[in-house]
């Protein structure tokens, strides 16, 4: 090692040097407005991938990989010796890839997956499967991307891209786990199988050949197969084993949409936690697969939260550390004591972030890697050596956003219009006036629309808008996820209704808190809430001087009509008509709320923003838009990315967007 005290520098640097100590900031600075002539943060600072990413320990803990780049190459892995007996490597996938995620196997062999923005053909592939050797000595494909011959990965036998990485296999070993994806006659999604991979000799076996067959398999320490799901003909059907092999038997059986729980993980004394949500909070319990009961008292809840968690394991190993939490931030529920003491330490060194630790071994950890972020920081990654108290930074995610000039985020509960809870996250930047009549508005809606929009971190679309700026409003409507049973249930068949009127009263409730200005808001959003902009400017069309729907559903009849990528047979059966509406004898209300018949009451400007391949949200919804607002006369820009699908793959695309964003406000809210 040659470490340099008090430097800082790229990552791409430390190819040709080890990781280096620096101070660690006690606490983040205090955000303070850019000066007038201070030039704003450009977009690519907020939307080119981050300059470091995915961090992994291996398991021992000796060697650390991170996803970066060297110029003039690609996004690659950097190994790094932490014990510095060895020199770091950097590993390409090839000349026109990035590498976009990665695992470790065991000390010798990582897996990785890719992603090649440049390409510009429209024959659809995934990210496949590829393994290398920590010293770069060797590497294969293990799942191919796609199926053309032409595909300069495919050297060696792989595997068909139905199959997919689910995660690590028994520890010690050269497995992953896989599954294959089973179709039915319709072409729809029928069930997995879950297998076992070997990344050396490319074997695969059979990991539950036994089971039931089911959609989802939940896994315990050792790689076993423990709990089977199924979702069929509006059902939802859990198997559980005792042993990871046969006999199976059916613990639950229940409307999909109404499941009394789901799996979460299998402890070491081969207990089932499942997570419940209903009574305004999620909750952990333990399920006996004999009884079929749950246990009356959970062993941890999260009040106006659904229950979203994951185990934390000891590496290889059936011993439960802690868990993974998110309600309105990430954190860890640590059970292990050593653990906490740690946890505590860390957030004594860094305050005011939200801090993320993974050890080797963490029995007795003798390094541990910190995650660190907050609202105003995308993220820092280091080292911790506790028997030392040593620190090293390894580097920044974003090294050209300087915290300081980055906007507060904050979480706010109110009251929507009928008296319902509606969460509602703020940001607001340095420059915003505690005068109103200075500040203007974006409500930026969610995606979905079952899906939870934000939570406590570094987000680079509401940043960037931000900093030109705007106060930015994120409304969890009804509908959405993450935030109890009820507040999701309250949502259905409402599109266009009760969930626009939590839109509107999210901004209505910046305006009676001074934080904006009335009258001077835009809404924006993308997929469902590219049809929330809609359907707003129409609705409540006094709201908004512009609008920006990006990948729009502009239809709702377009749910049952068209093919949709992720919706089978079985969703347009059994999810749609509950979720939406029955398409027959609900046709008034699906015509009623959806934008392309409520041209006529659109008055605002409006841009318009779709992919060439968007197989989610088909092309047609976005050209049938623009073609009835220029018949009636209405002000719209039209911009189709005819290189992307339902969201952006391409940097230099979703760098472009952001800038028409930014202009297209400045027109008509500055």
């Amino acid at each position: 090692m040659n470490p340099s005290s008090g430097c800082r520098a790229s990552l791409a640097a430390a190819l040709a040097a080890a990781v280096w100590v620096v101070p660690v900031p006690a606490s983040a600075e205090t955000a303070v407005p850019p000066s007038a002539t201070a030039a704003p943060v450009p977009a690519e600072a907020f939307f080119m991938p981050a300059k470091l990413r995915a961090p992994a320990l291996s398991p021992t803990g000796r060697w650390l990989a991170v996803l970066t780049s060297v110029p003039q190459r690609r996004v690659g892995i950097l190994i790094i010796d932490l014990e510095g007996d060895e020199a770091q490597r950097f590993i390409a996938a090839s000349e026109s890839a990035d590498v976009n995620w990665l695992s470790w196997v065991n000390e010798d062999w990582l897996v990785f997956t890719v992603a090649d923005p440049d390409r510009r053909d429209n024959e659809p592939r995934g990210s496949g499967l590829m393994t290398v050797k920590r010293d770069g000595s060797e590497s294969r494909m293990l799942i191919q991307r796609s199926r053309a011959a032409e595909d300069p990965f495919q050297r060696r036998k792989t595997l068909p891209p139905r199959y997919a990485y689910v995660g690590p296999g028994p520890a010690g070993g050269d497995e992953v786990v896989v599954e294959e994806w089973k179709w039915d006659a319709q072409g729809d999604f029928s069930h997995a199988v879950p297998m076992l991979l070997n990344v050396v000799t490319s074997g695969l076996r059979s990991l539950a050949s036994d089971a039931p067959r089911g959609v989802d398999v939940v896994l315990d320490g050792l790689a076993r197969p423990r709990v089977v799901v199924d979702e069929r003909d509006g059902q939802t059907t859990m198997h559980w084993s005792d042993t990871g092999r046969a006999p199976w038997r059916e613990i639950s059986r229940a409307p999909s949409l109404q499941r009394p729980f789901w799996p979460v993980y299998v402890d070491g004394a081969n207990q089932l936690f499942v997570s419940t949500d209903g009574g305004g909070q999620g909750e952990l319990r333990r399920f006996d697969t004999q009884t079929g009961k749950l246990a009356d008292t959970p062993l941890l809840a999260t009040p106006g939260f659904s229950l979203s968690v994951a185990p934390v394991r000891l590496r290889g190993s059936e011993e439960l550390l802690g868990l993974d939490l998110l309600t309105d931030a990430r954190s860890t529920v640590w059970l292990n004591p050593a653990m906490q003491r740690l946890q505590e330490q860390v957030d004594a060194k860094l305050p005011g972030r939200i801090n993320l630790i993974d050890c080797r071994p963490c029995d007795k950890p003798k390094v541990v890697l910190v995650s660190s972020f907050a609202d105003r920081l995308p993220g820092e990654y280091l080292l911790f050596r506790p028997a030392q108290d040593k620190w090293q930074l390894l580097g920044e995610a974003r090294p050209d956003i300087n915290p300081r000039r980055m906007a507060t985020l904050s979480f706010h509960r109110i009251k929507a219009r009928d008296g319902r809870d509606l969460p509602v996250w703020i940001t607001r930047p340095a420059t915003a006036s505690d005068k109103p009549a200075a500040a203007a508005a974006v409500v930026m809606v969610h995606g979905g629309p079952w899906s939870r929009g934000s939570h406590w971190a570094w987000h680079a679309d509401a940043q960037f808008l931000a900093s030109r700026g705007y106060v930015v409003i994120e409304p969890e409507f009804r509908g959405s996820t993450g935030y109890g049973f009820d507040h999701f249930q309250a949502g259905w068949k409402q599109q266009g209704l009760a969930m626009q009127d939590d839109v509107s009263d999210a901004l209505k409730f910046a305006v009676d808190q001074g934080l904006v200005a009335p009258g001077k808001a835009c809404i924006l959003g993308g997929s469902h809430g590219g049809y929330s902009a809609l359907i707003g400017l129409a609705k409540d069309p006094g709201l908004y001087r512009c609008g920006v729907a990006l990948a729009a559903v502009t239809d709702l009849r377009n749910l049952y009509d068209m093919h949709w990528s992720d919706f089978s047979d079985e969703s347009r059966r059994y999810s749609l008509p509950v979720l939406v509406g029955d398409r027959v004898k609900e046709e008034a209300r699906l015509i009623a709320t959806s934008p392309i018949e409520q041209v006529a009451r659109i008055q605002a400007p409006v841009l318009l923003v779709h992919g060439g391949k968007d197989r989610r949200v088909p092309v047609q919804n976005g050209e049938r838009m623009r073609d009835a607002l220029l018949k009636a006369g209405k002000k719209v820009e039209w911009v189709l990315y005819a290189d992307e699908g339902h969201s952006f793959e391409r940097p230099e695309n979703r760098v472009d967007y952001w800038k028409r964003v930014e202009s297209f406000l400045g027109q008509h809210l500055k």
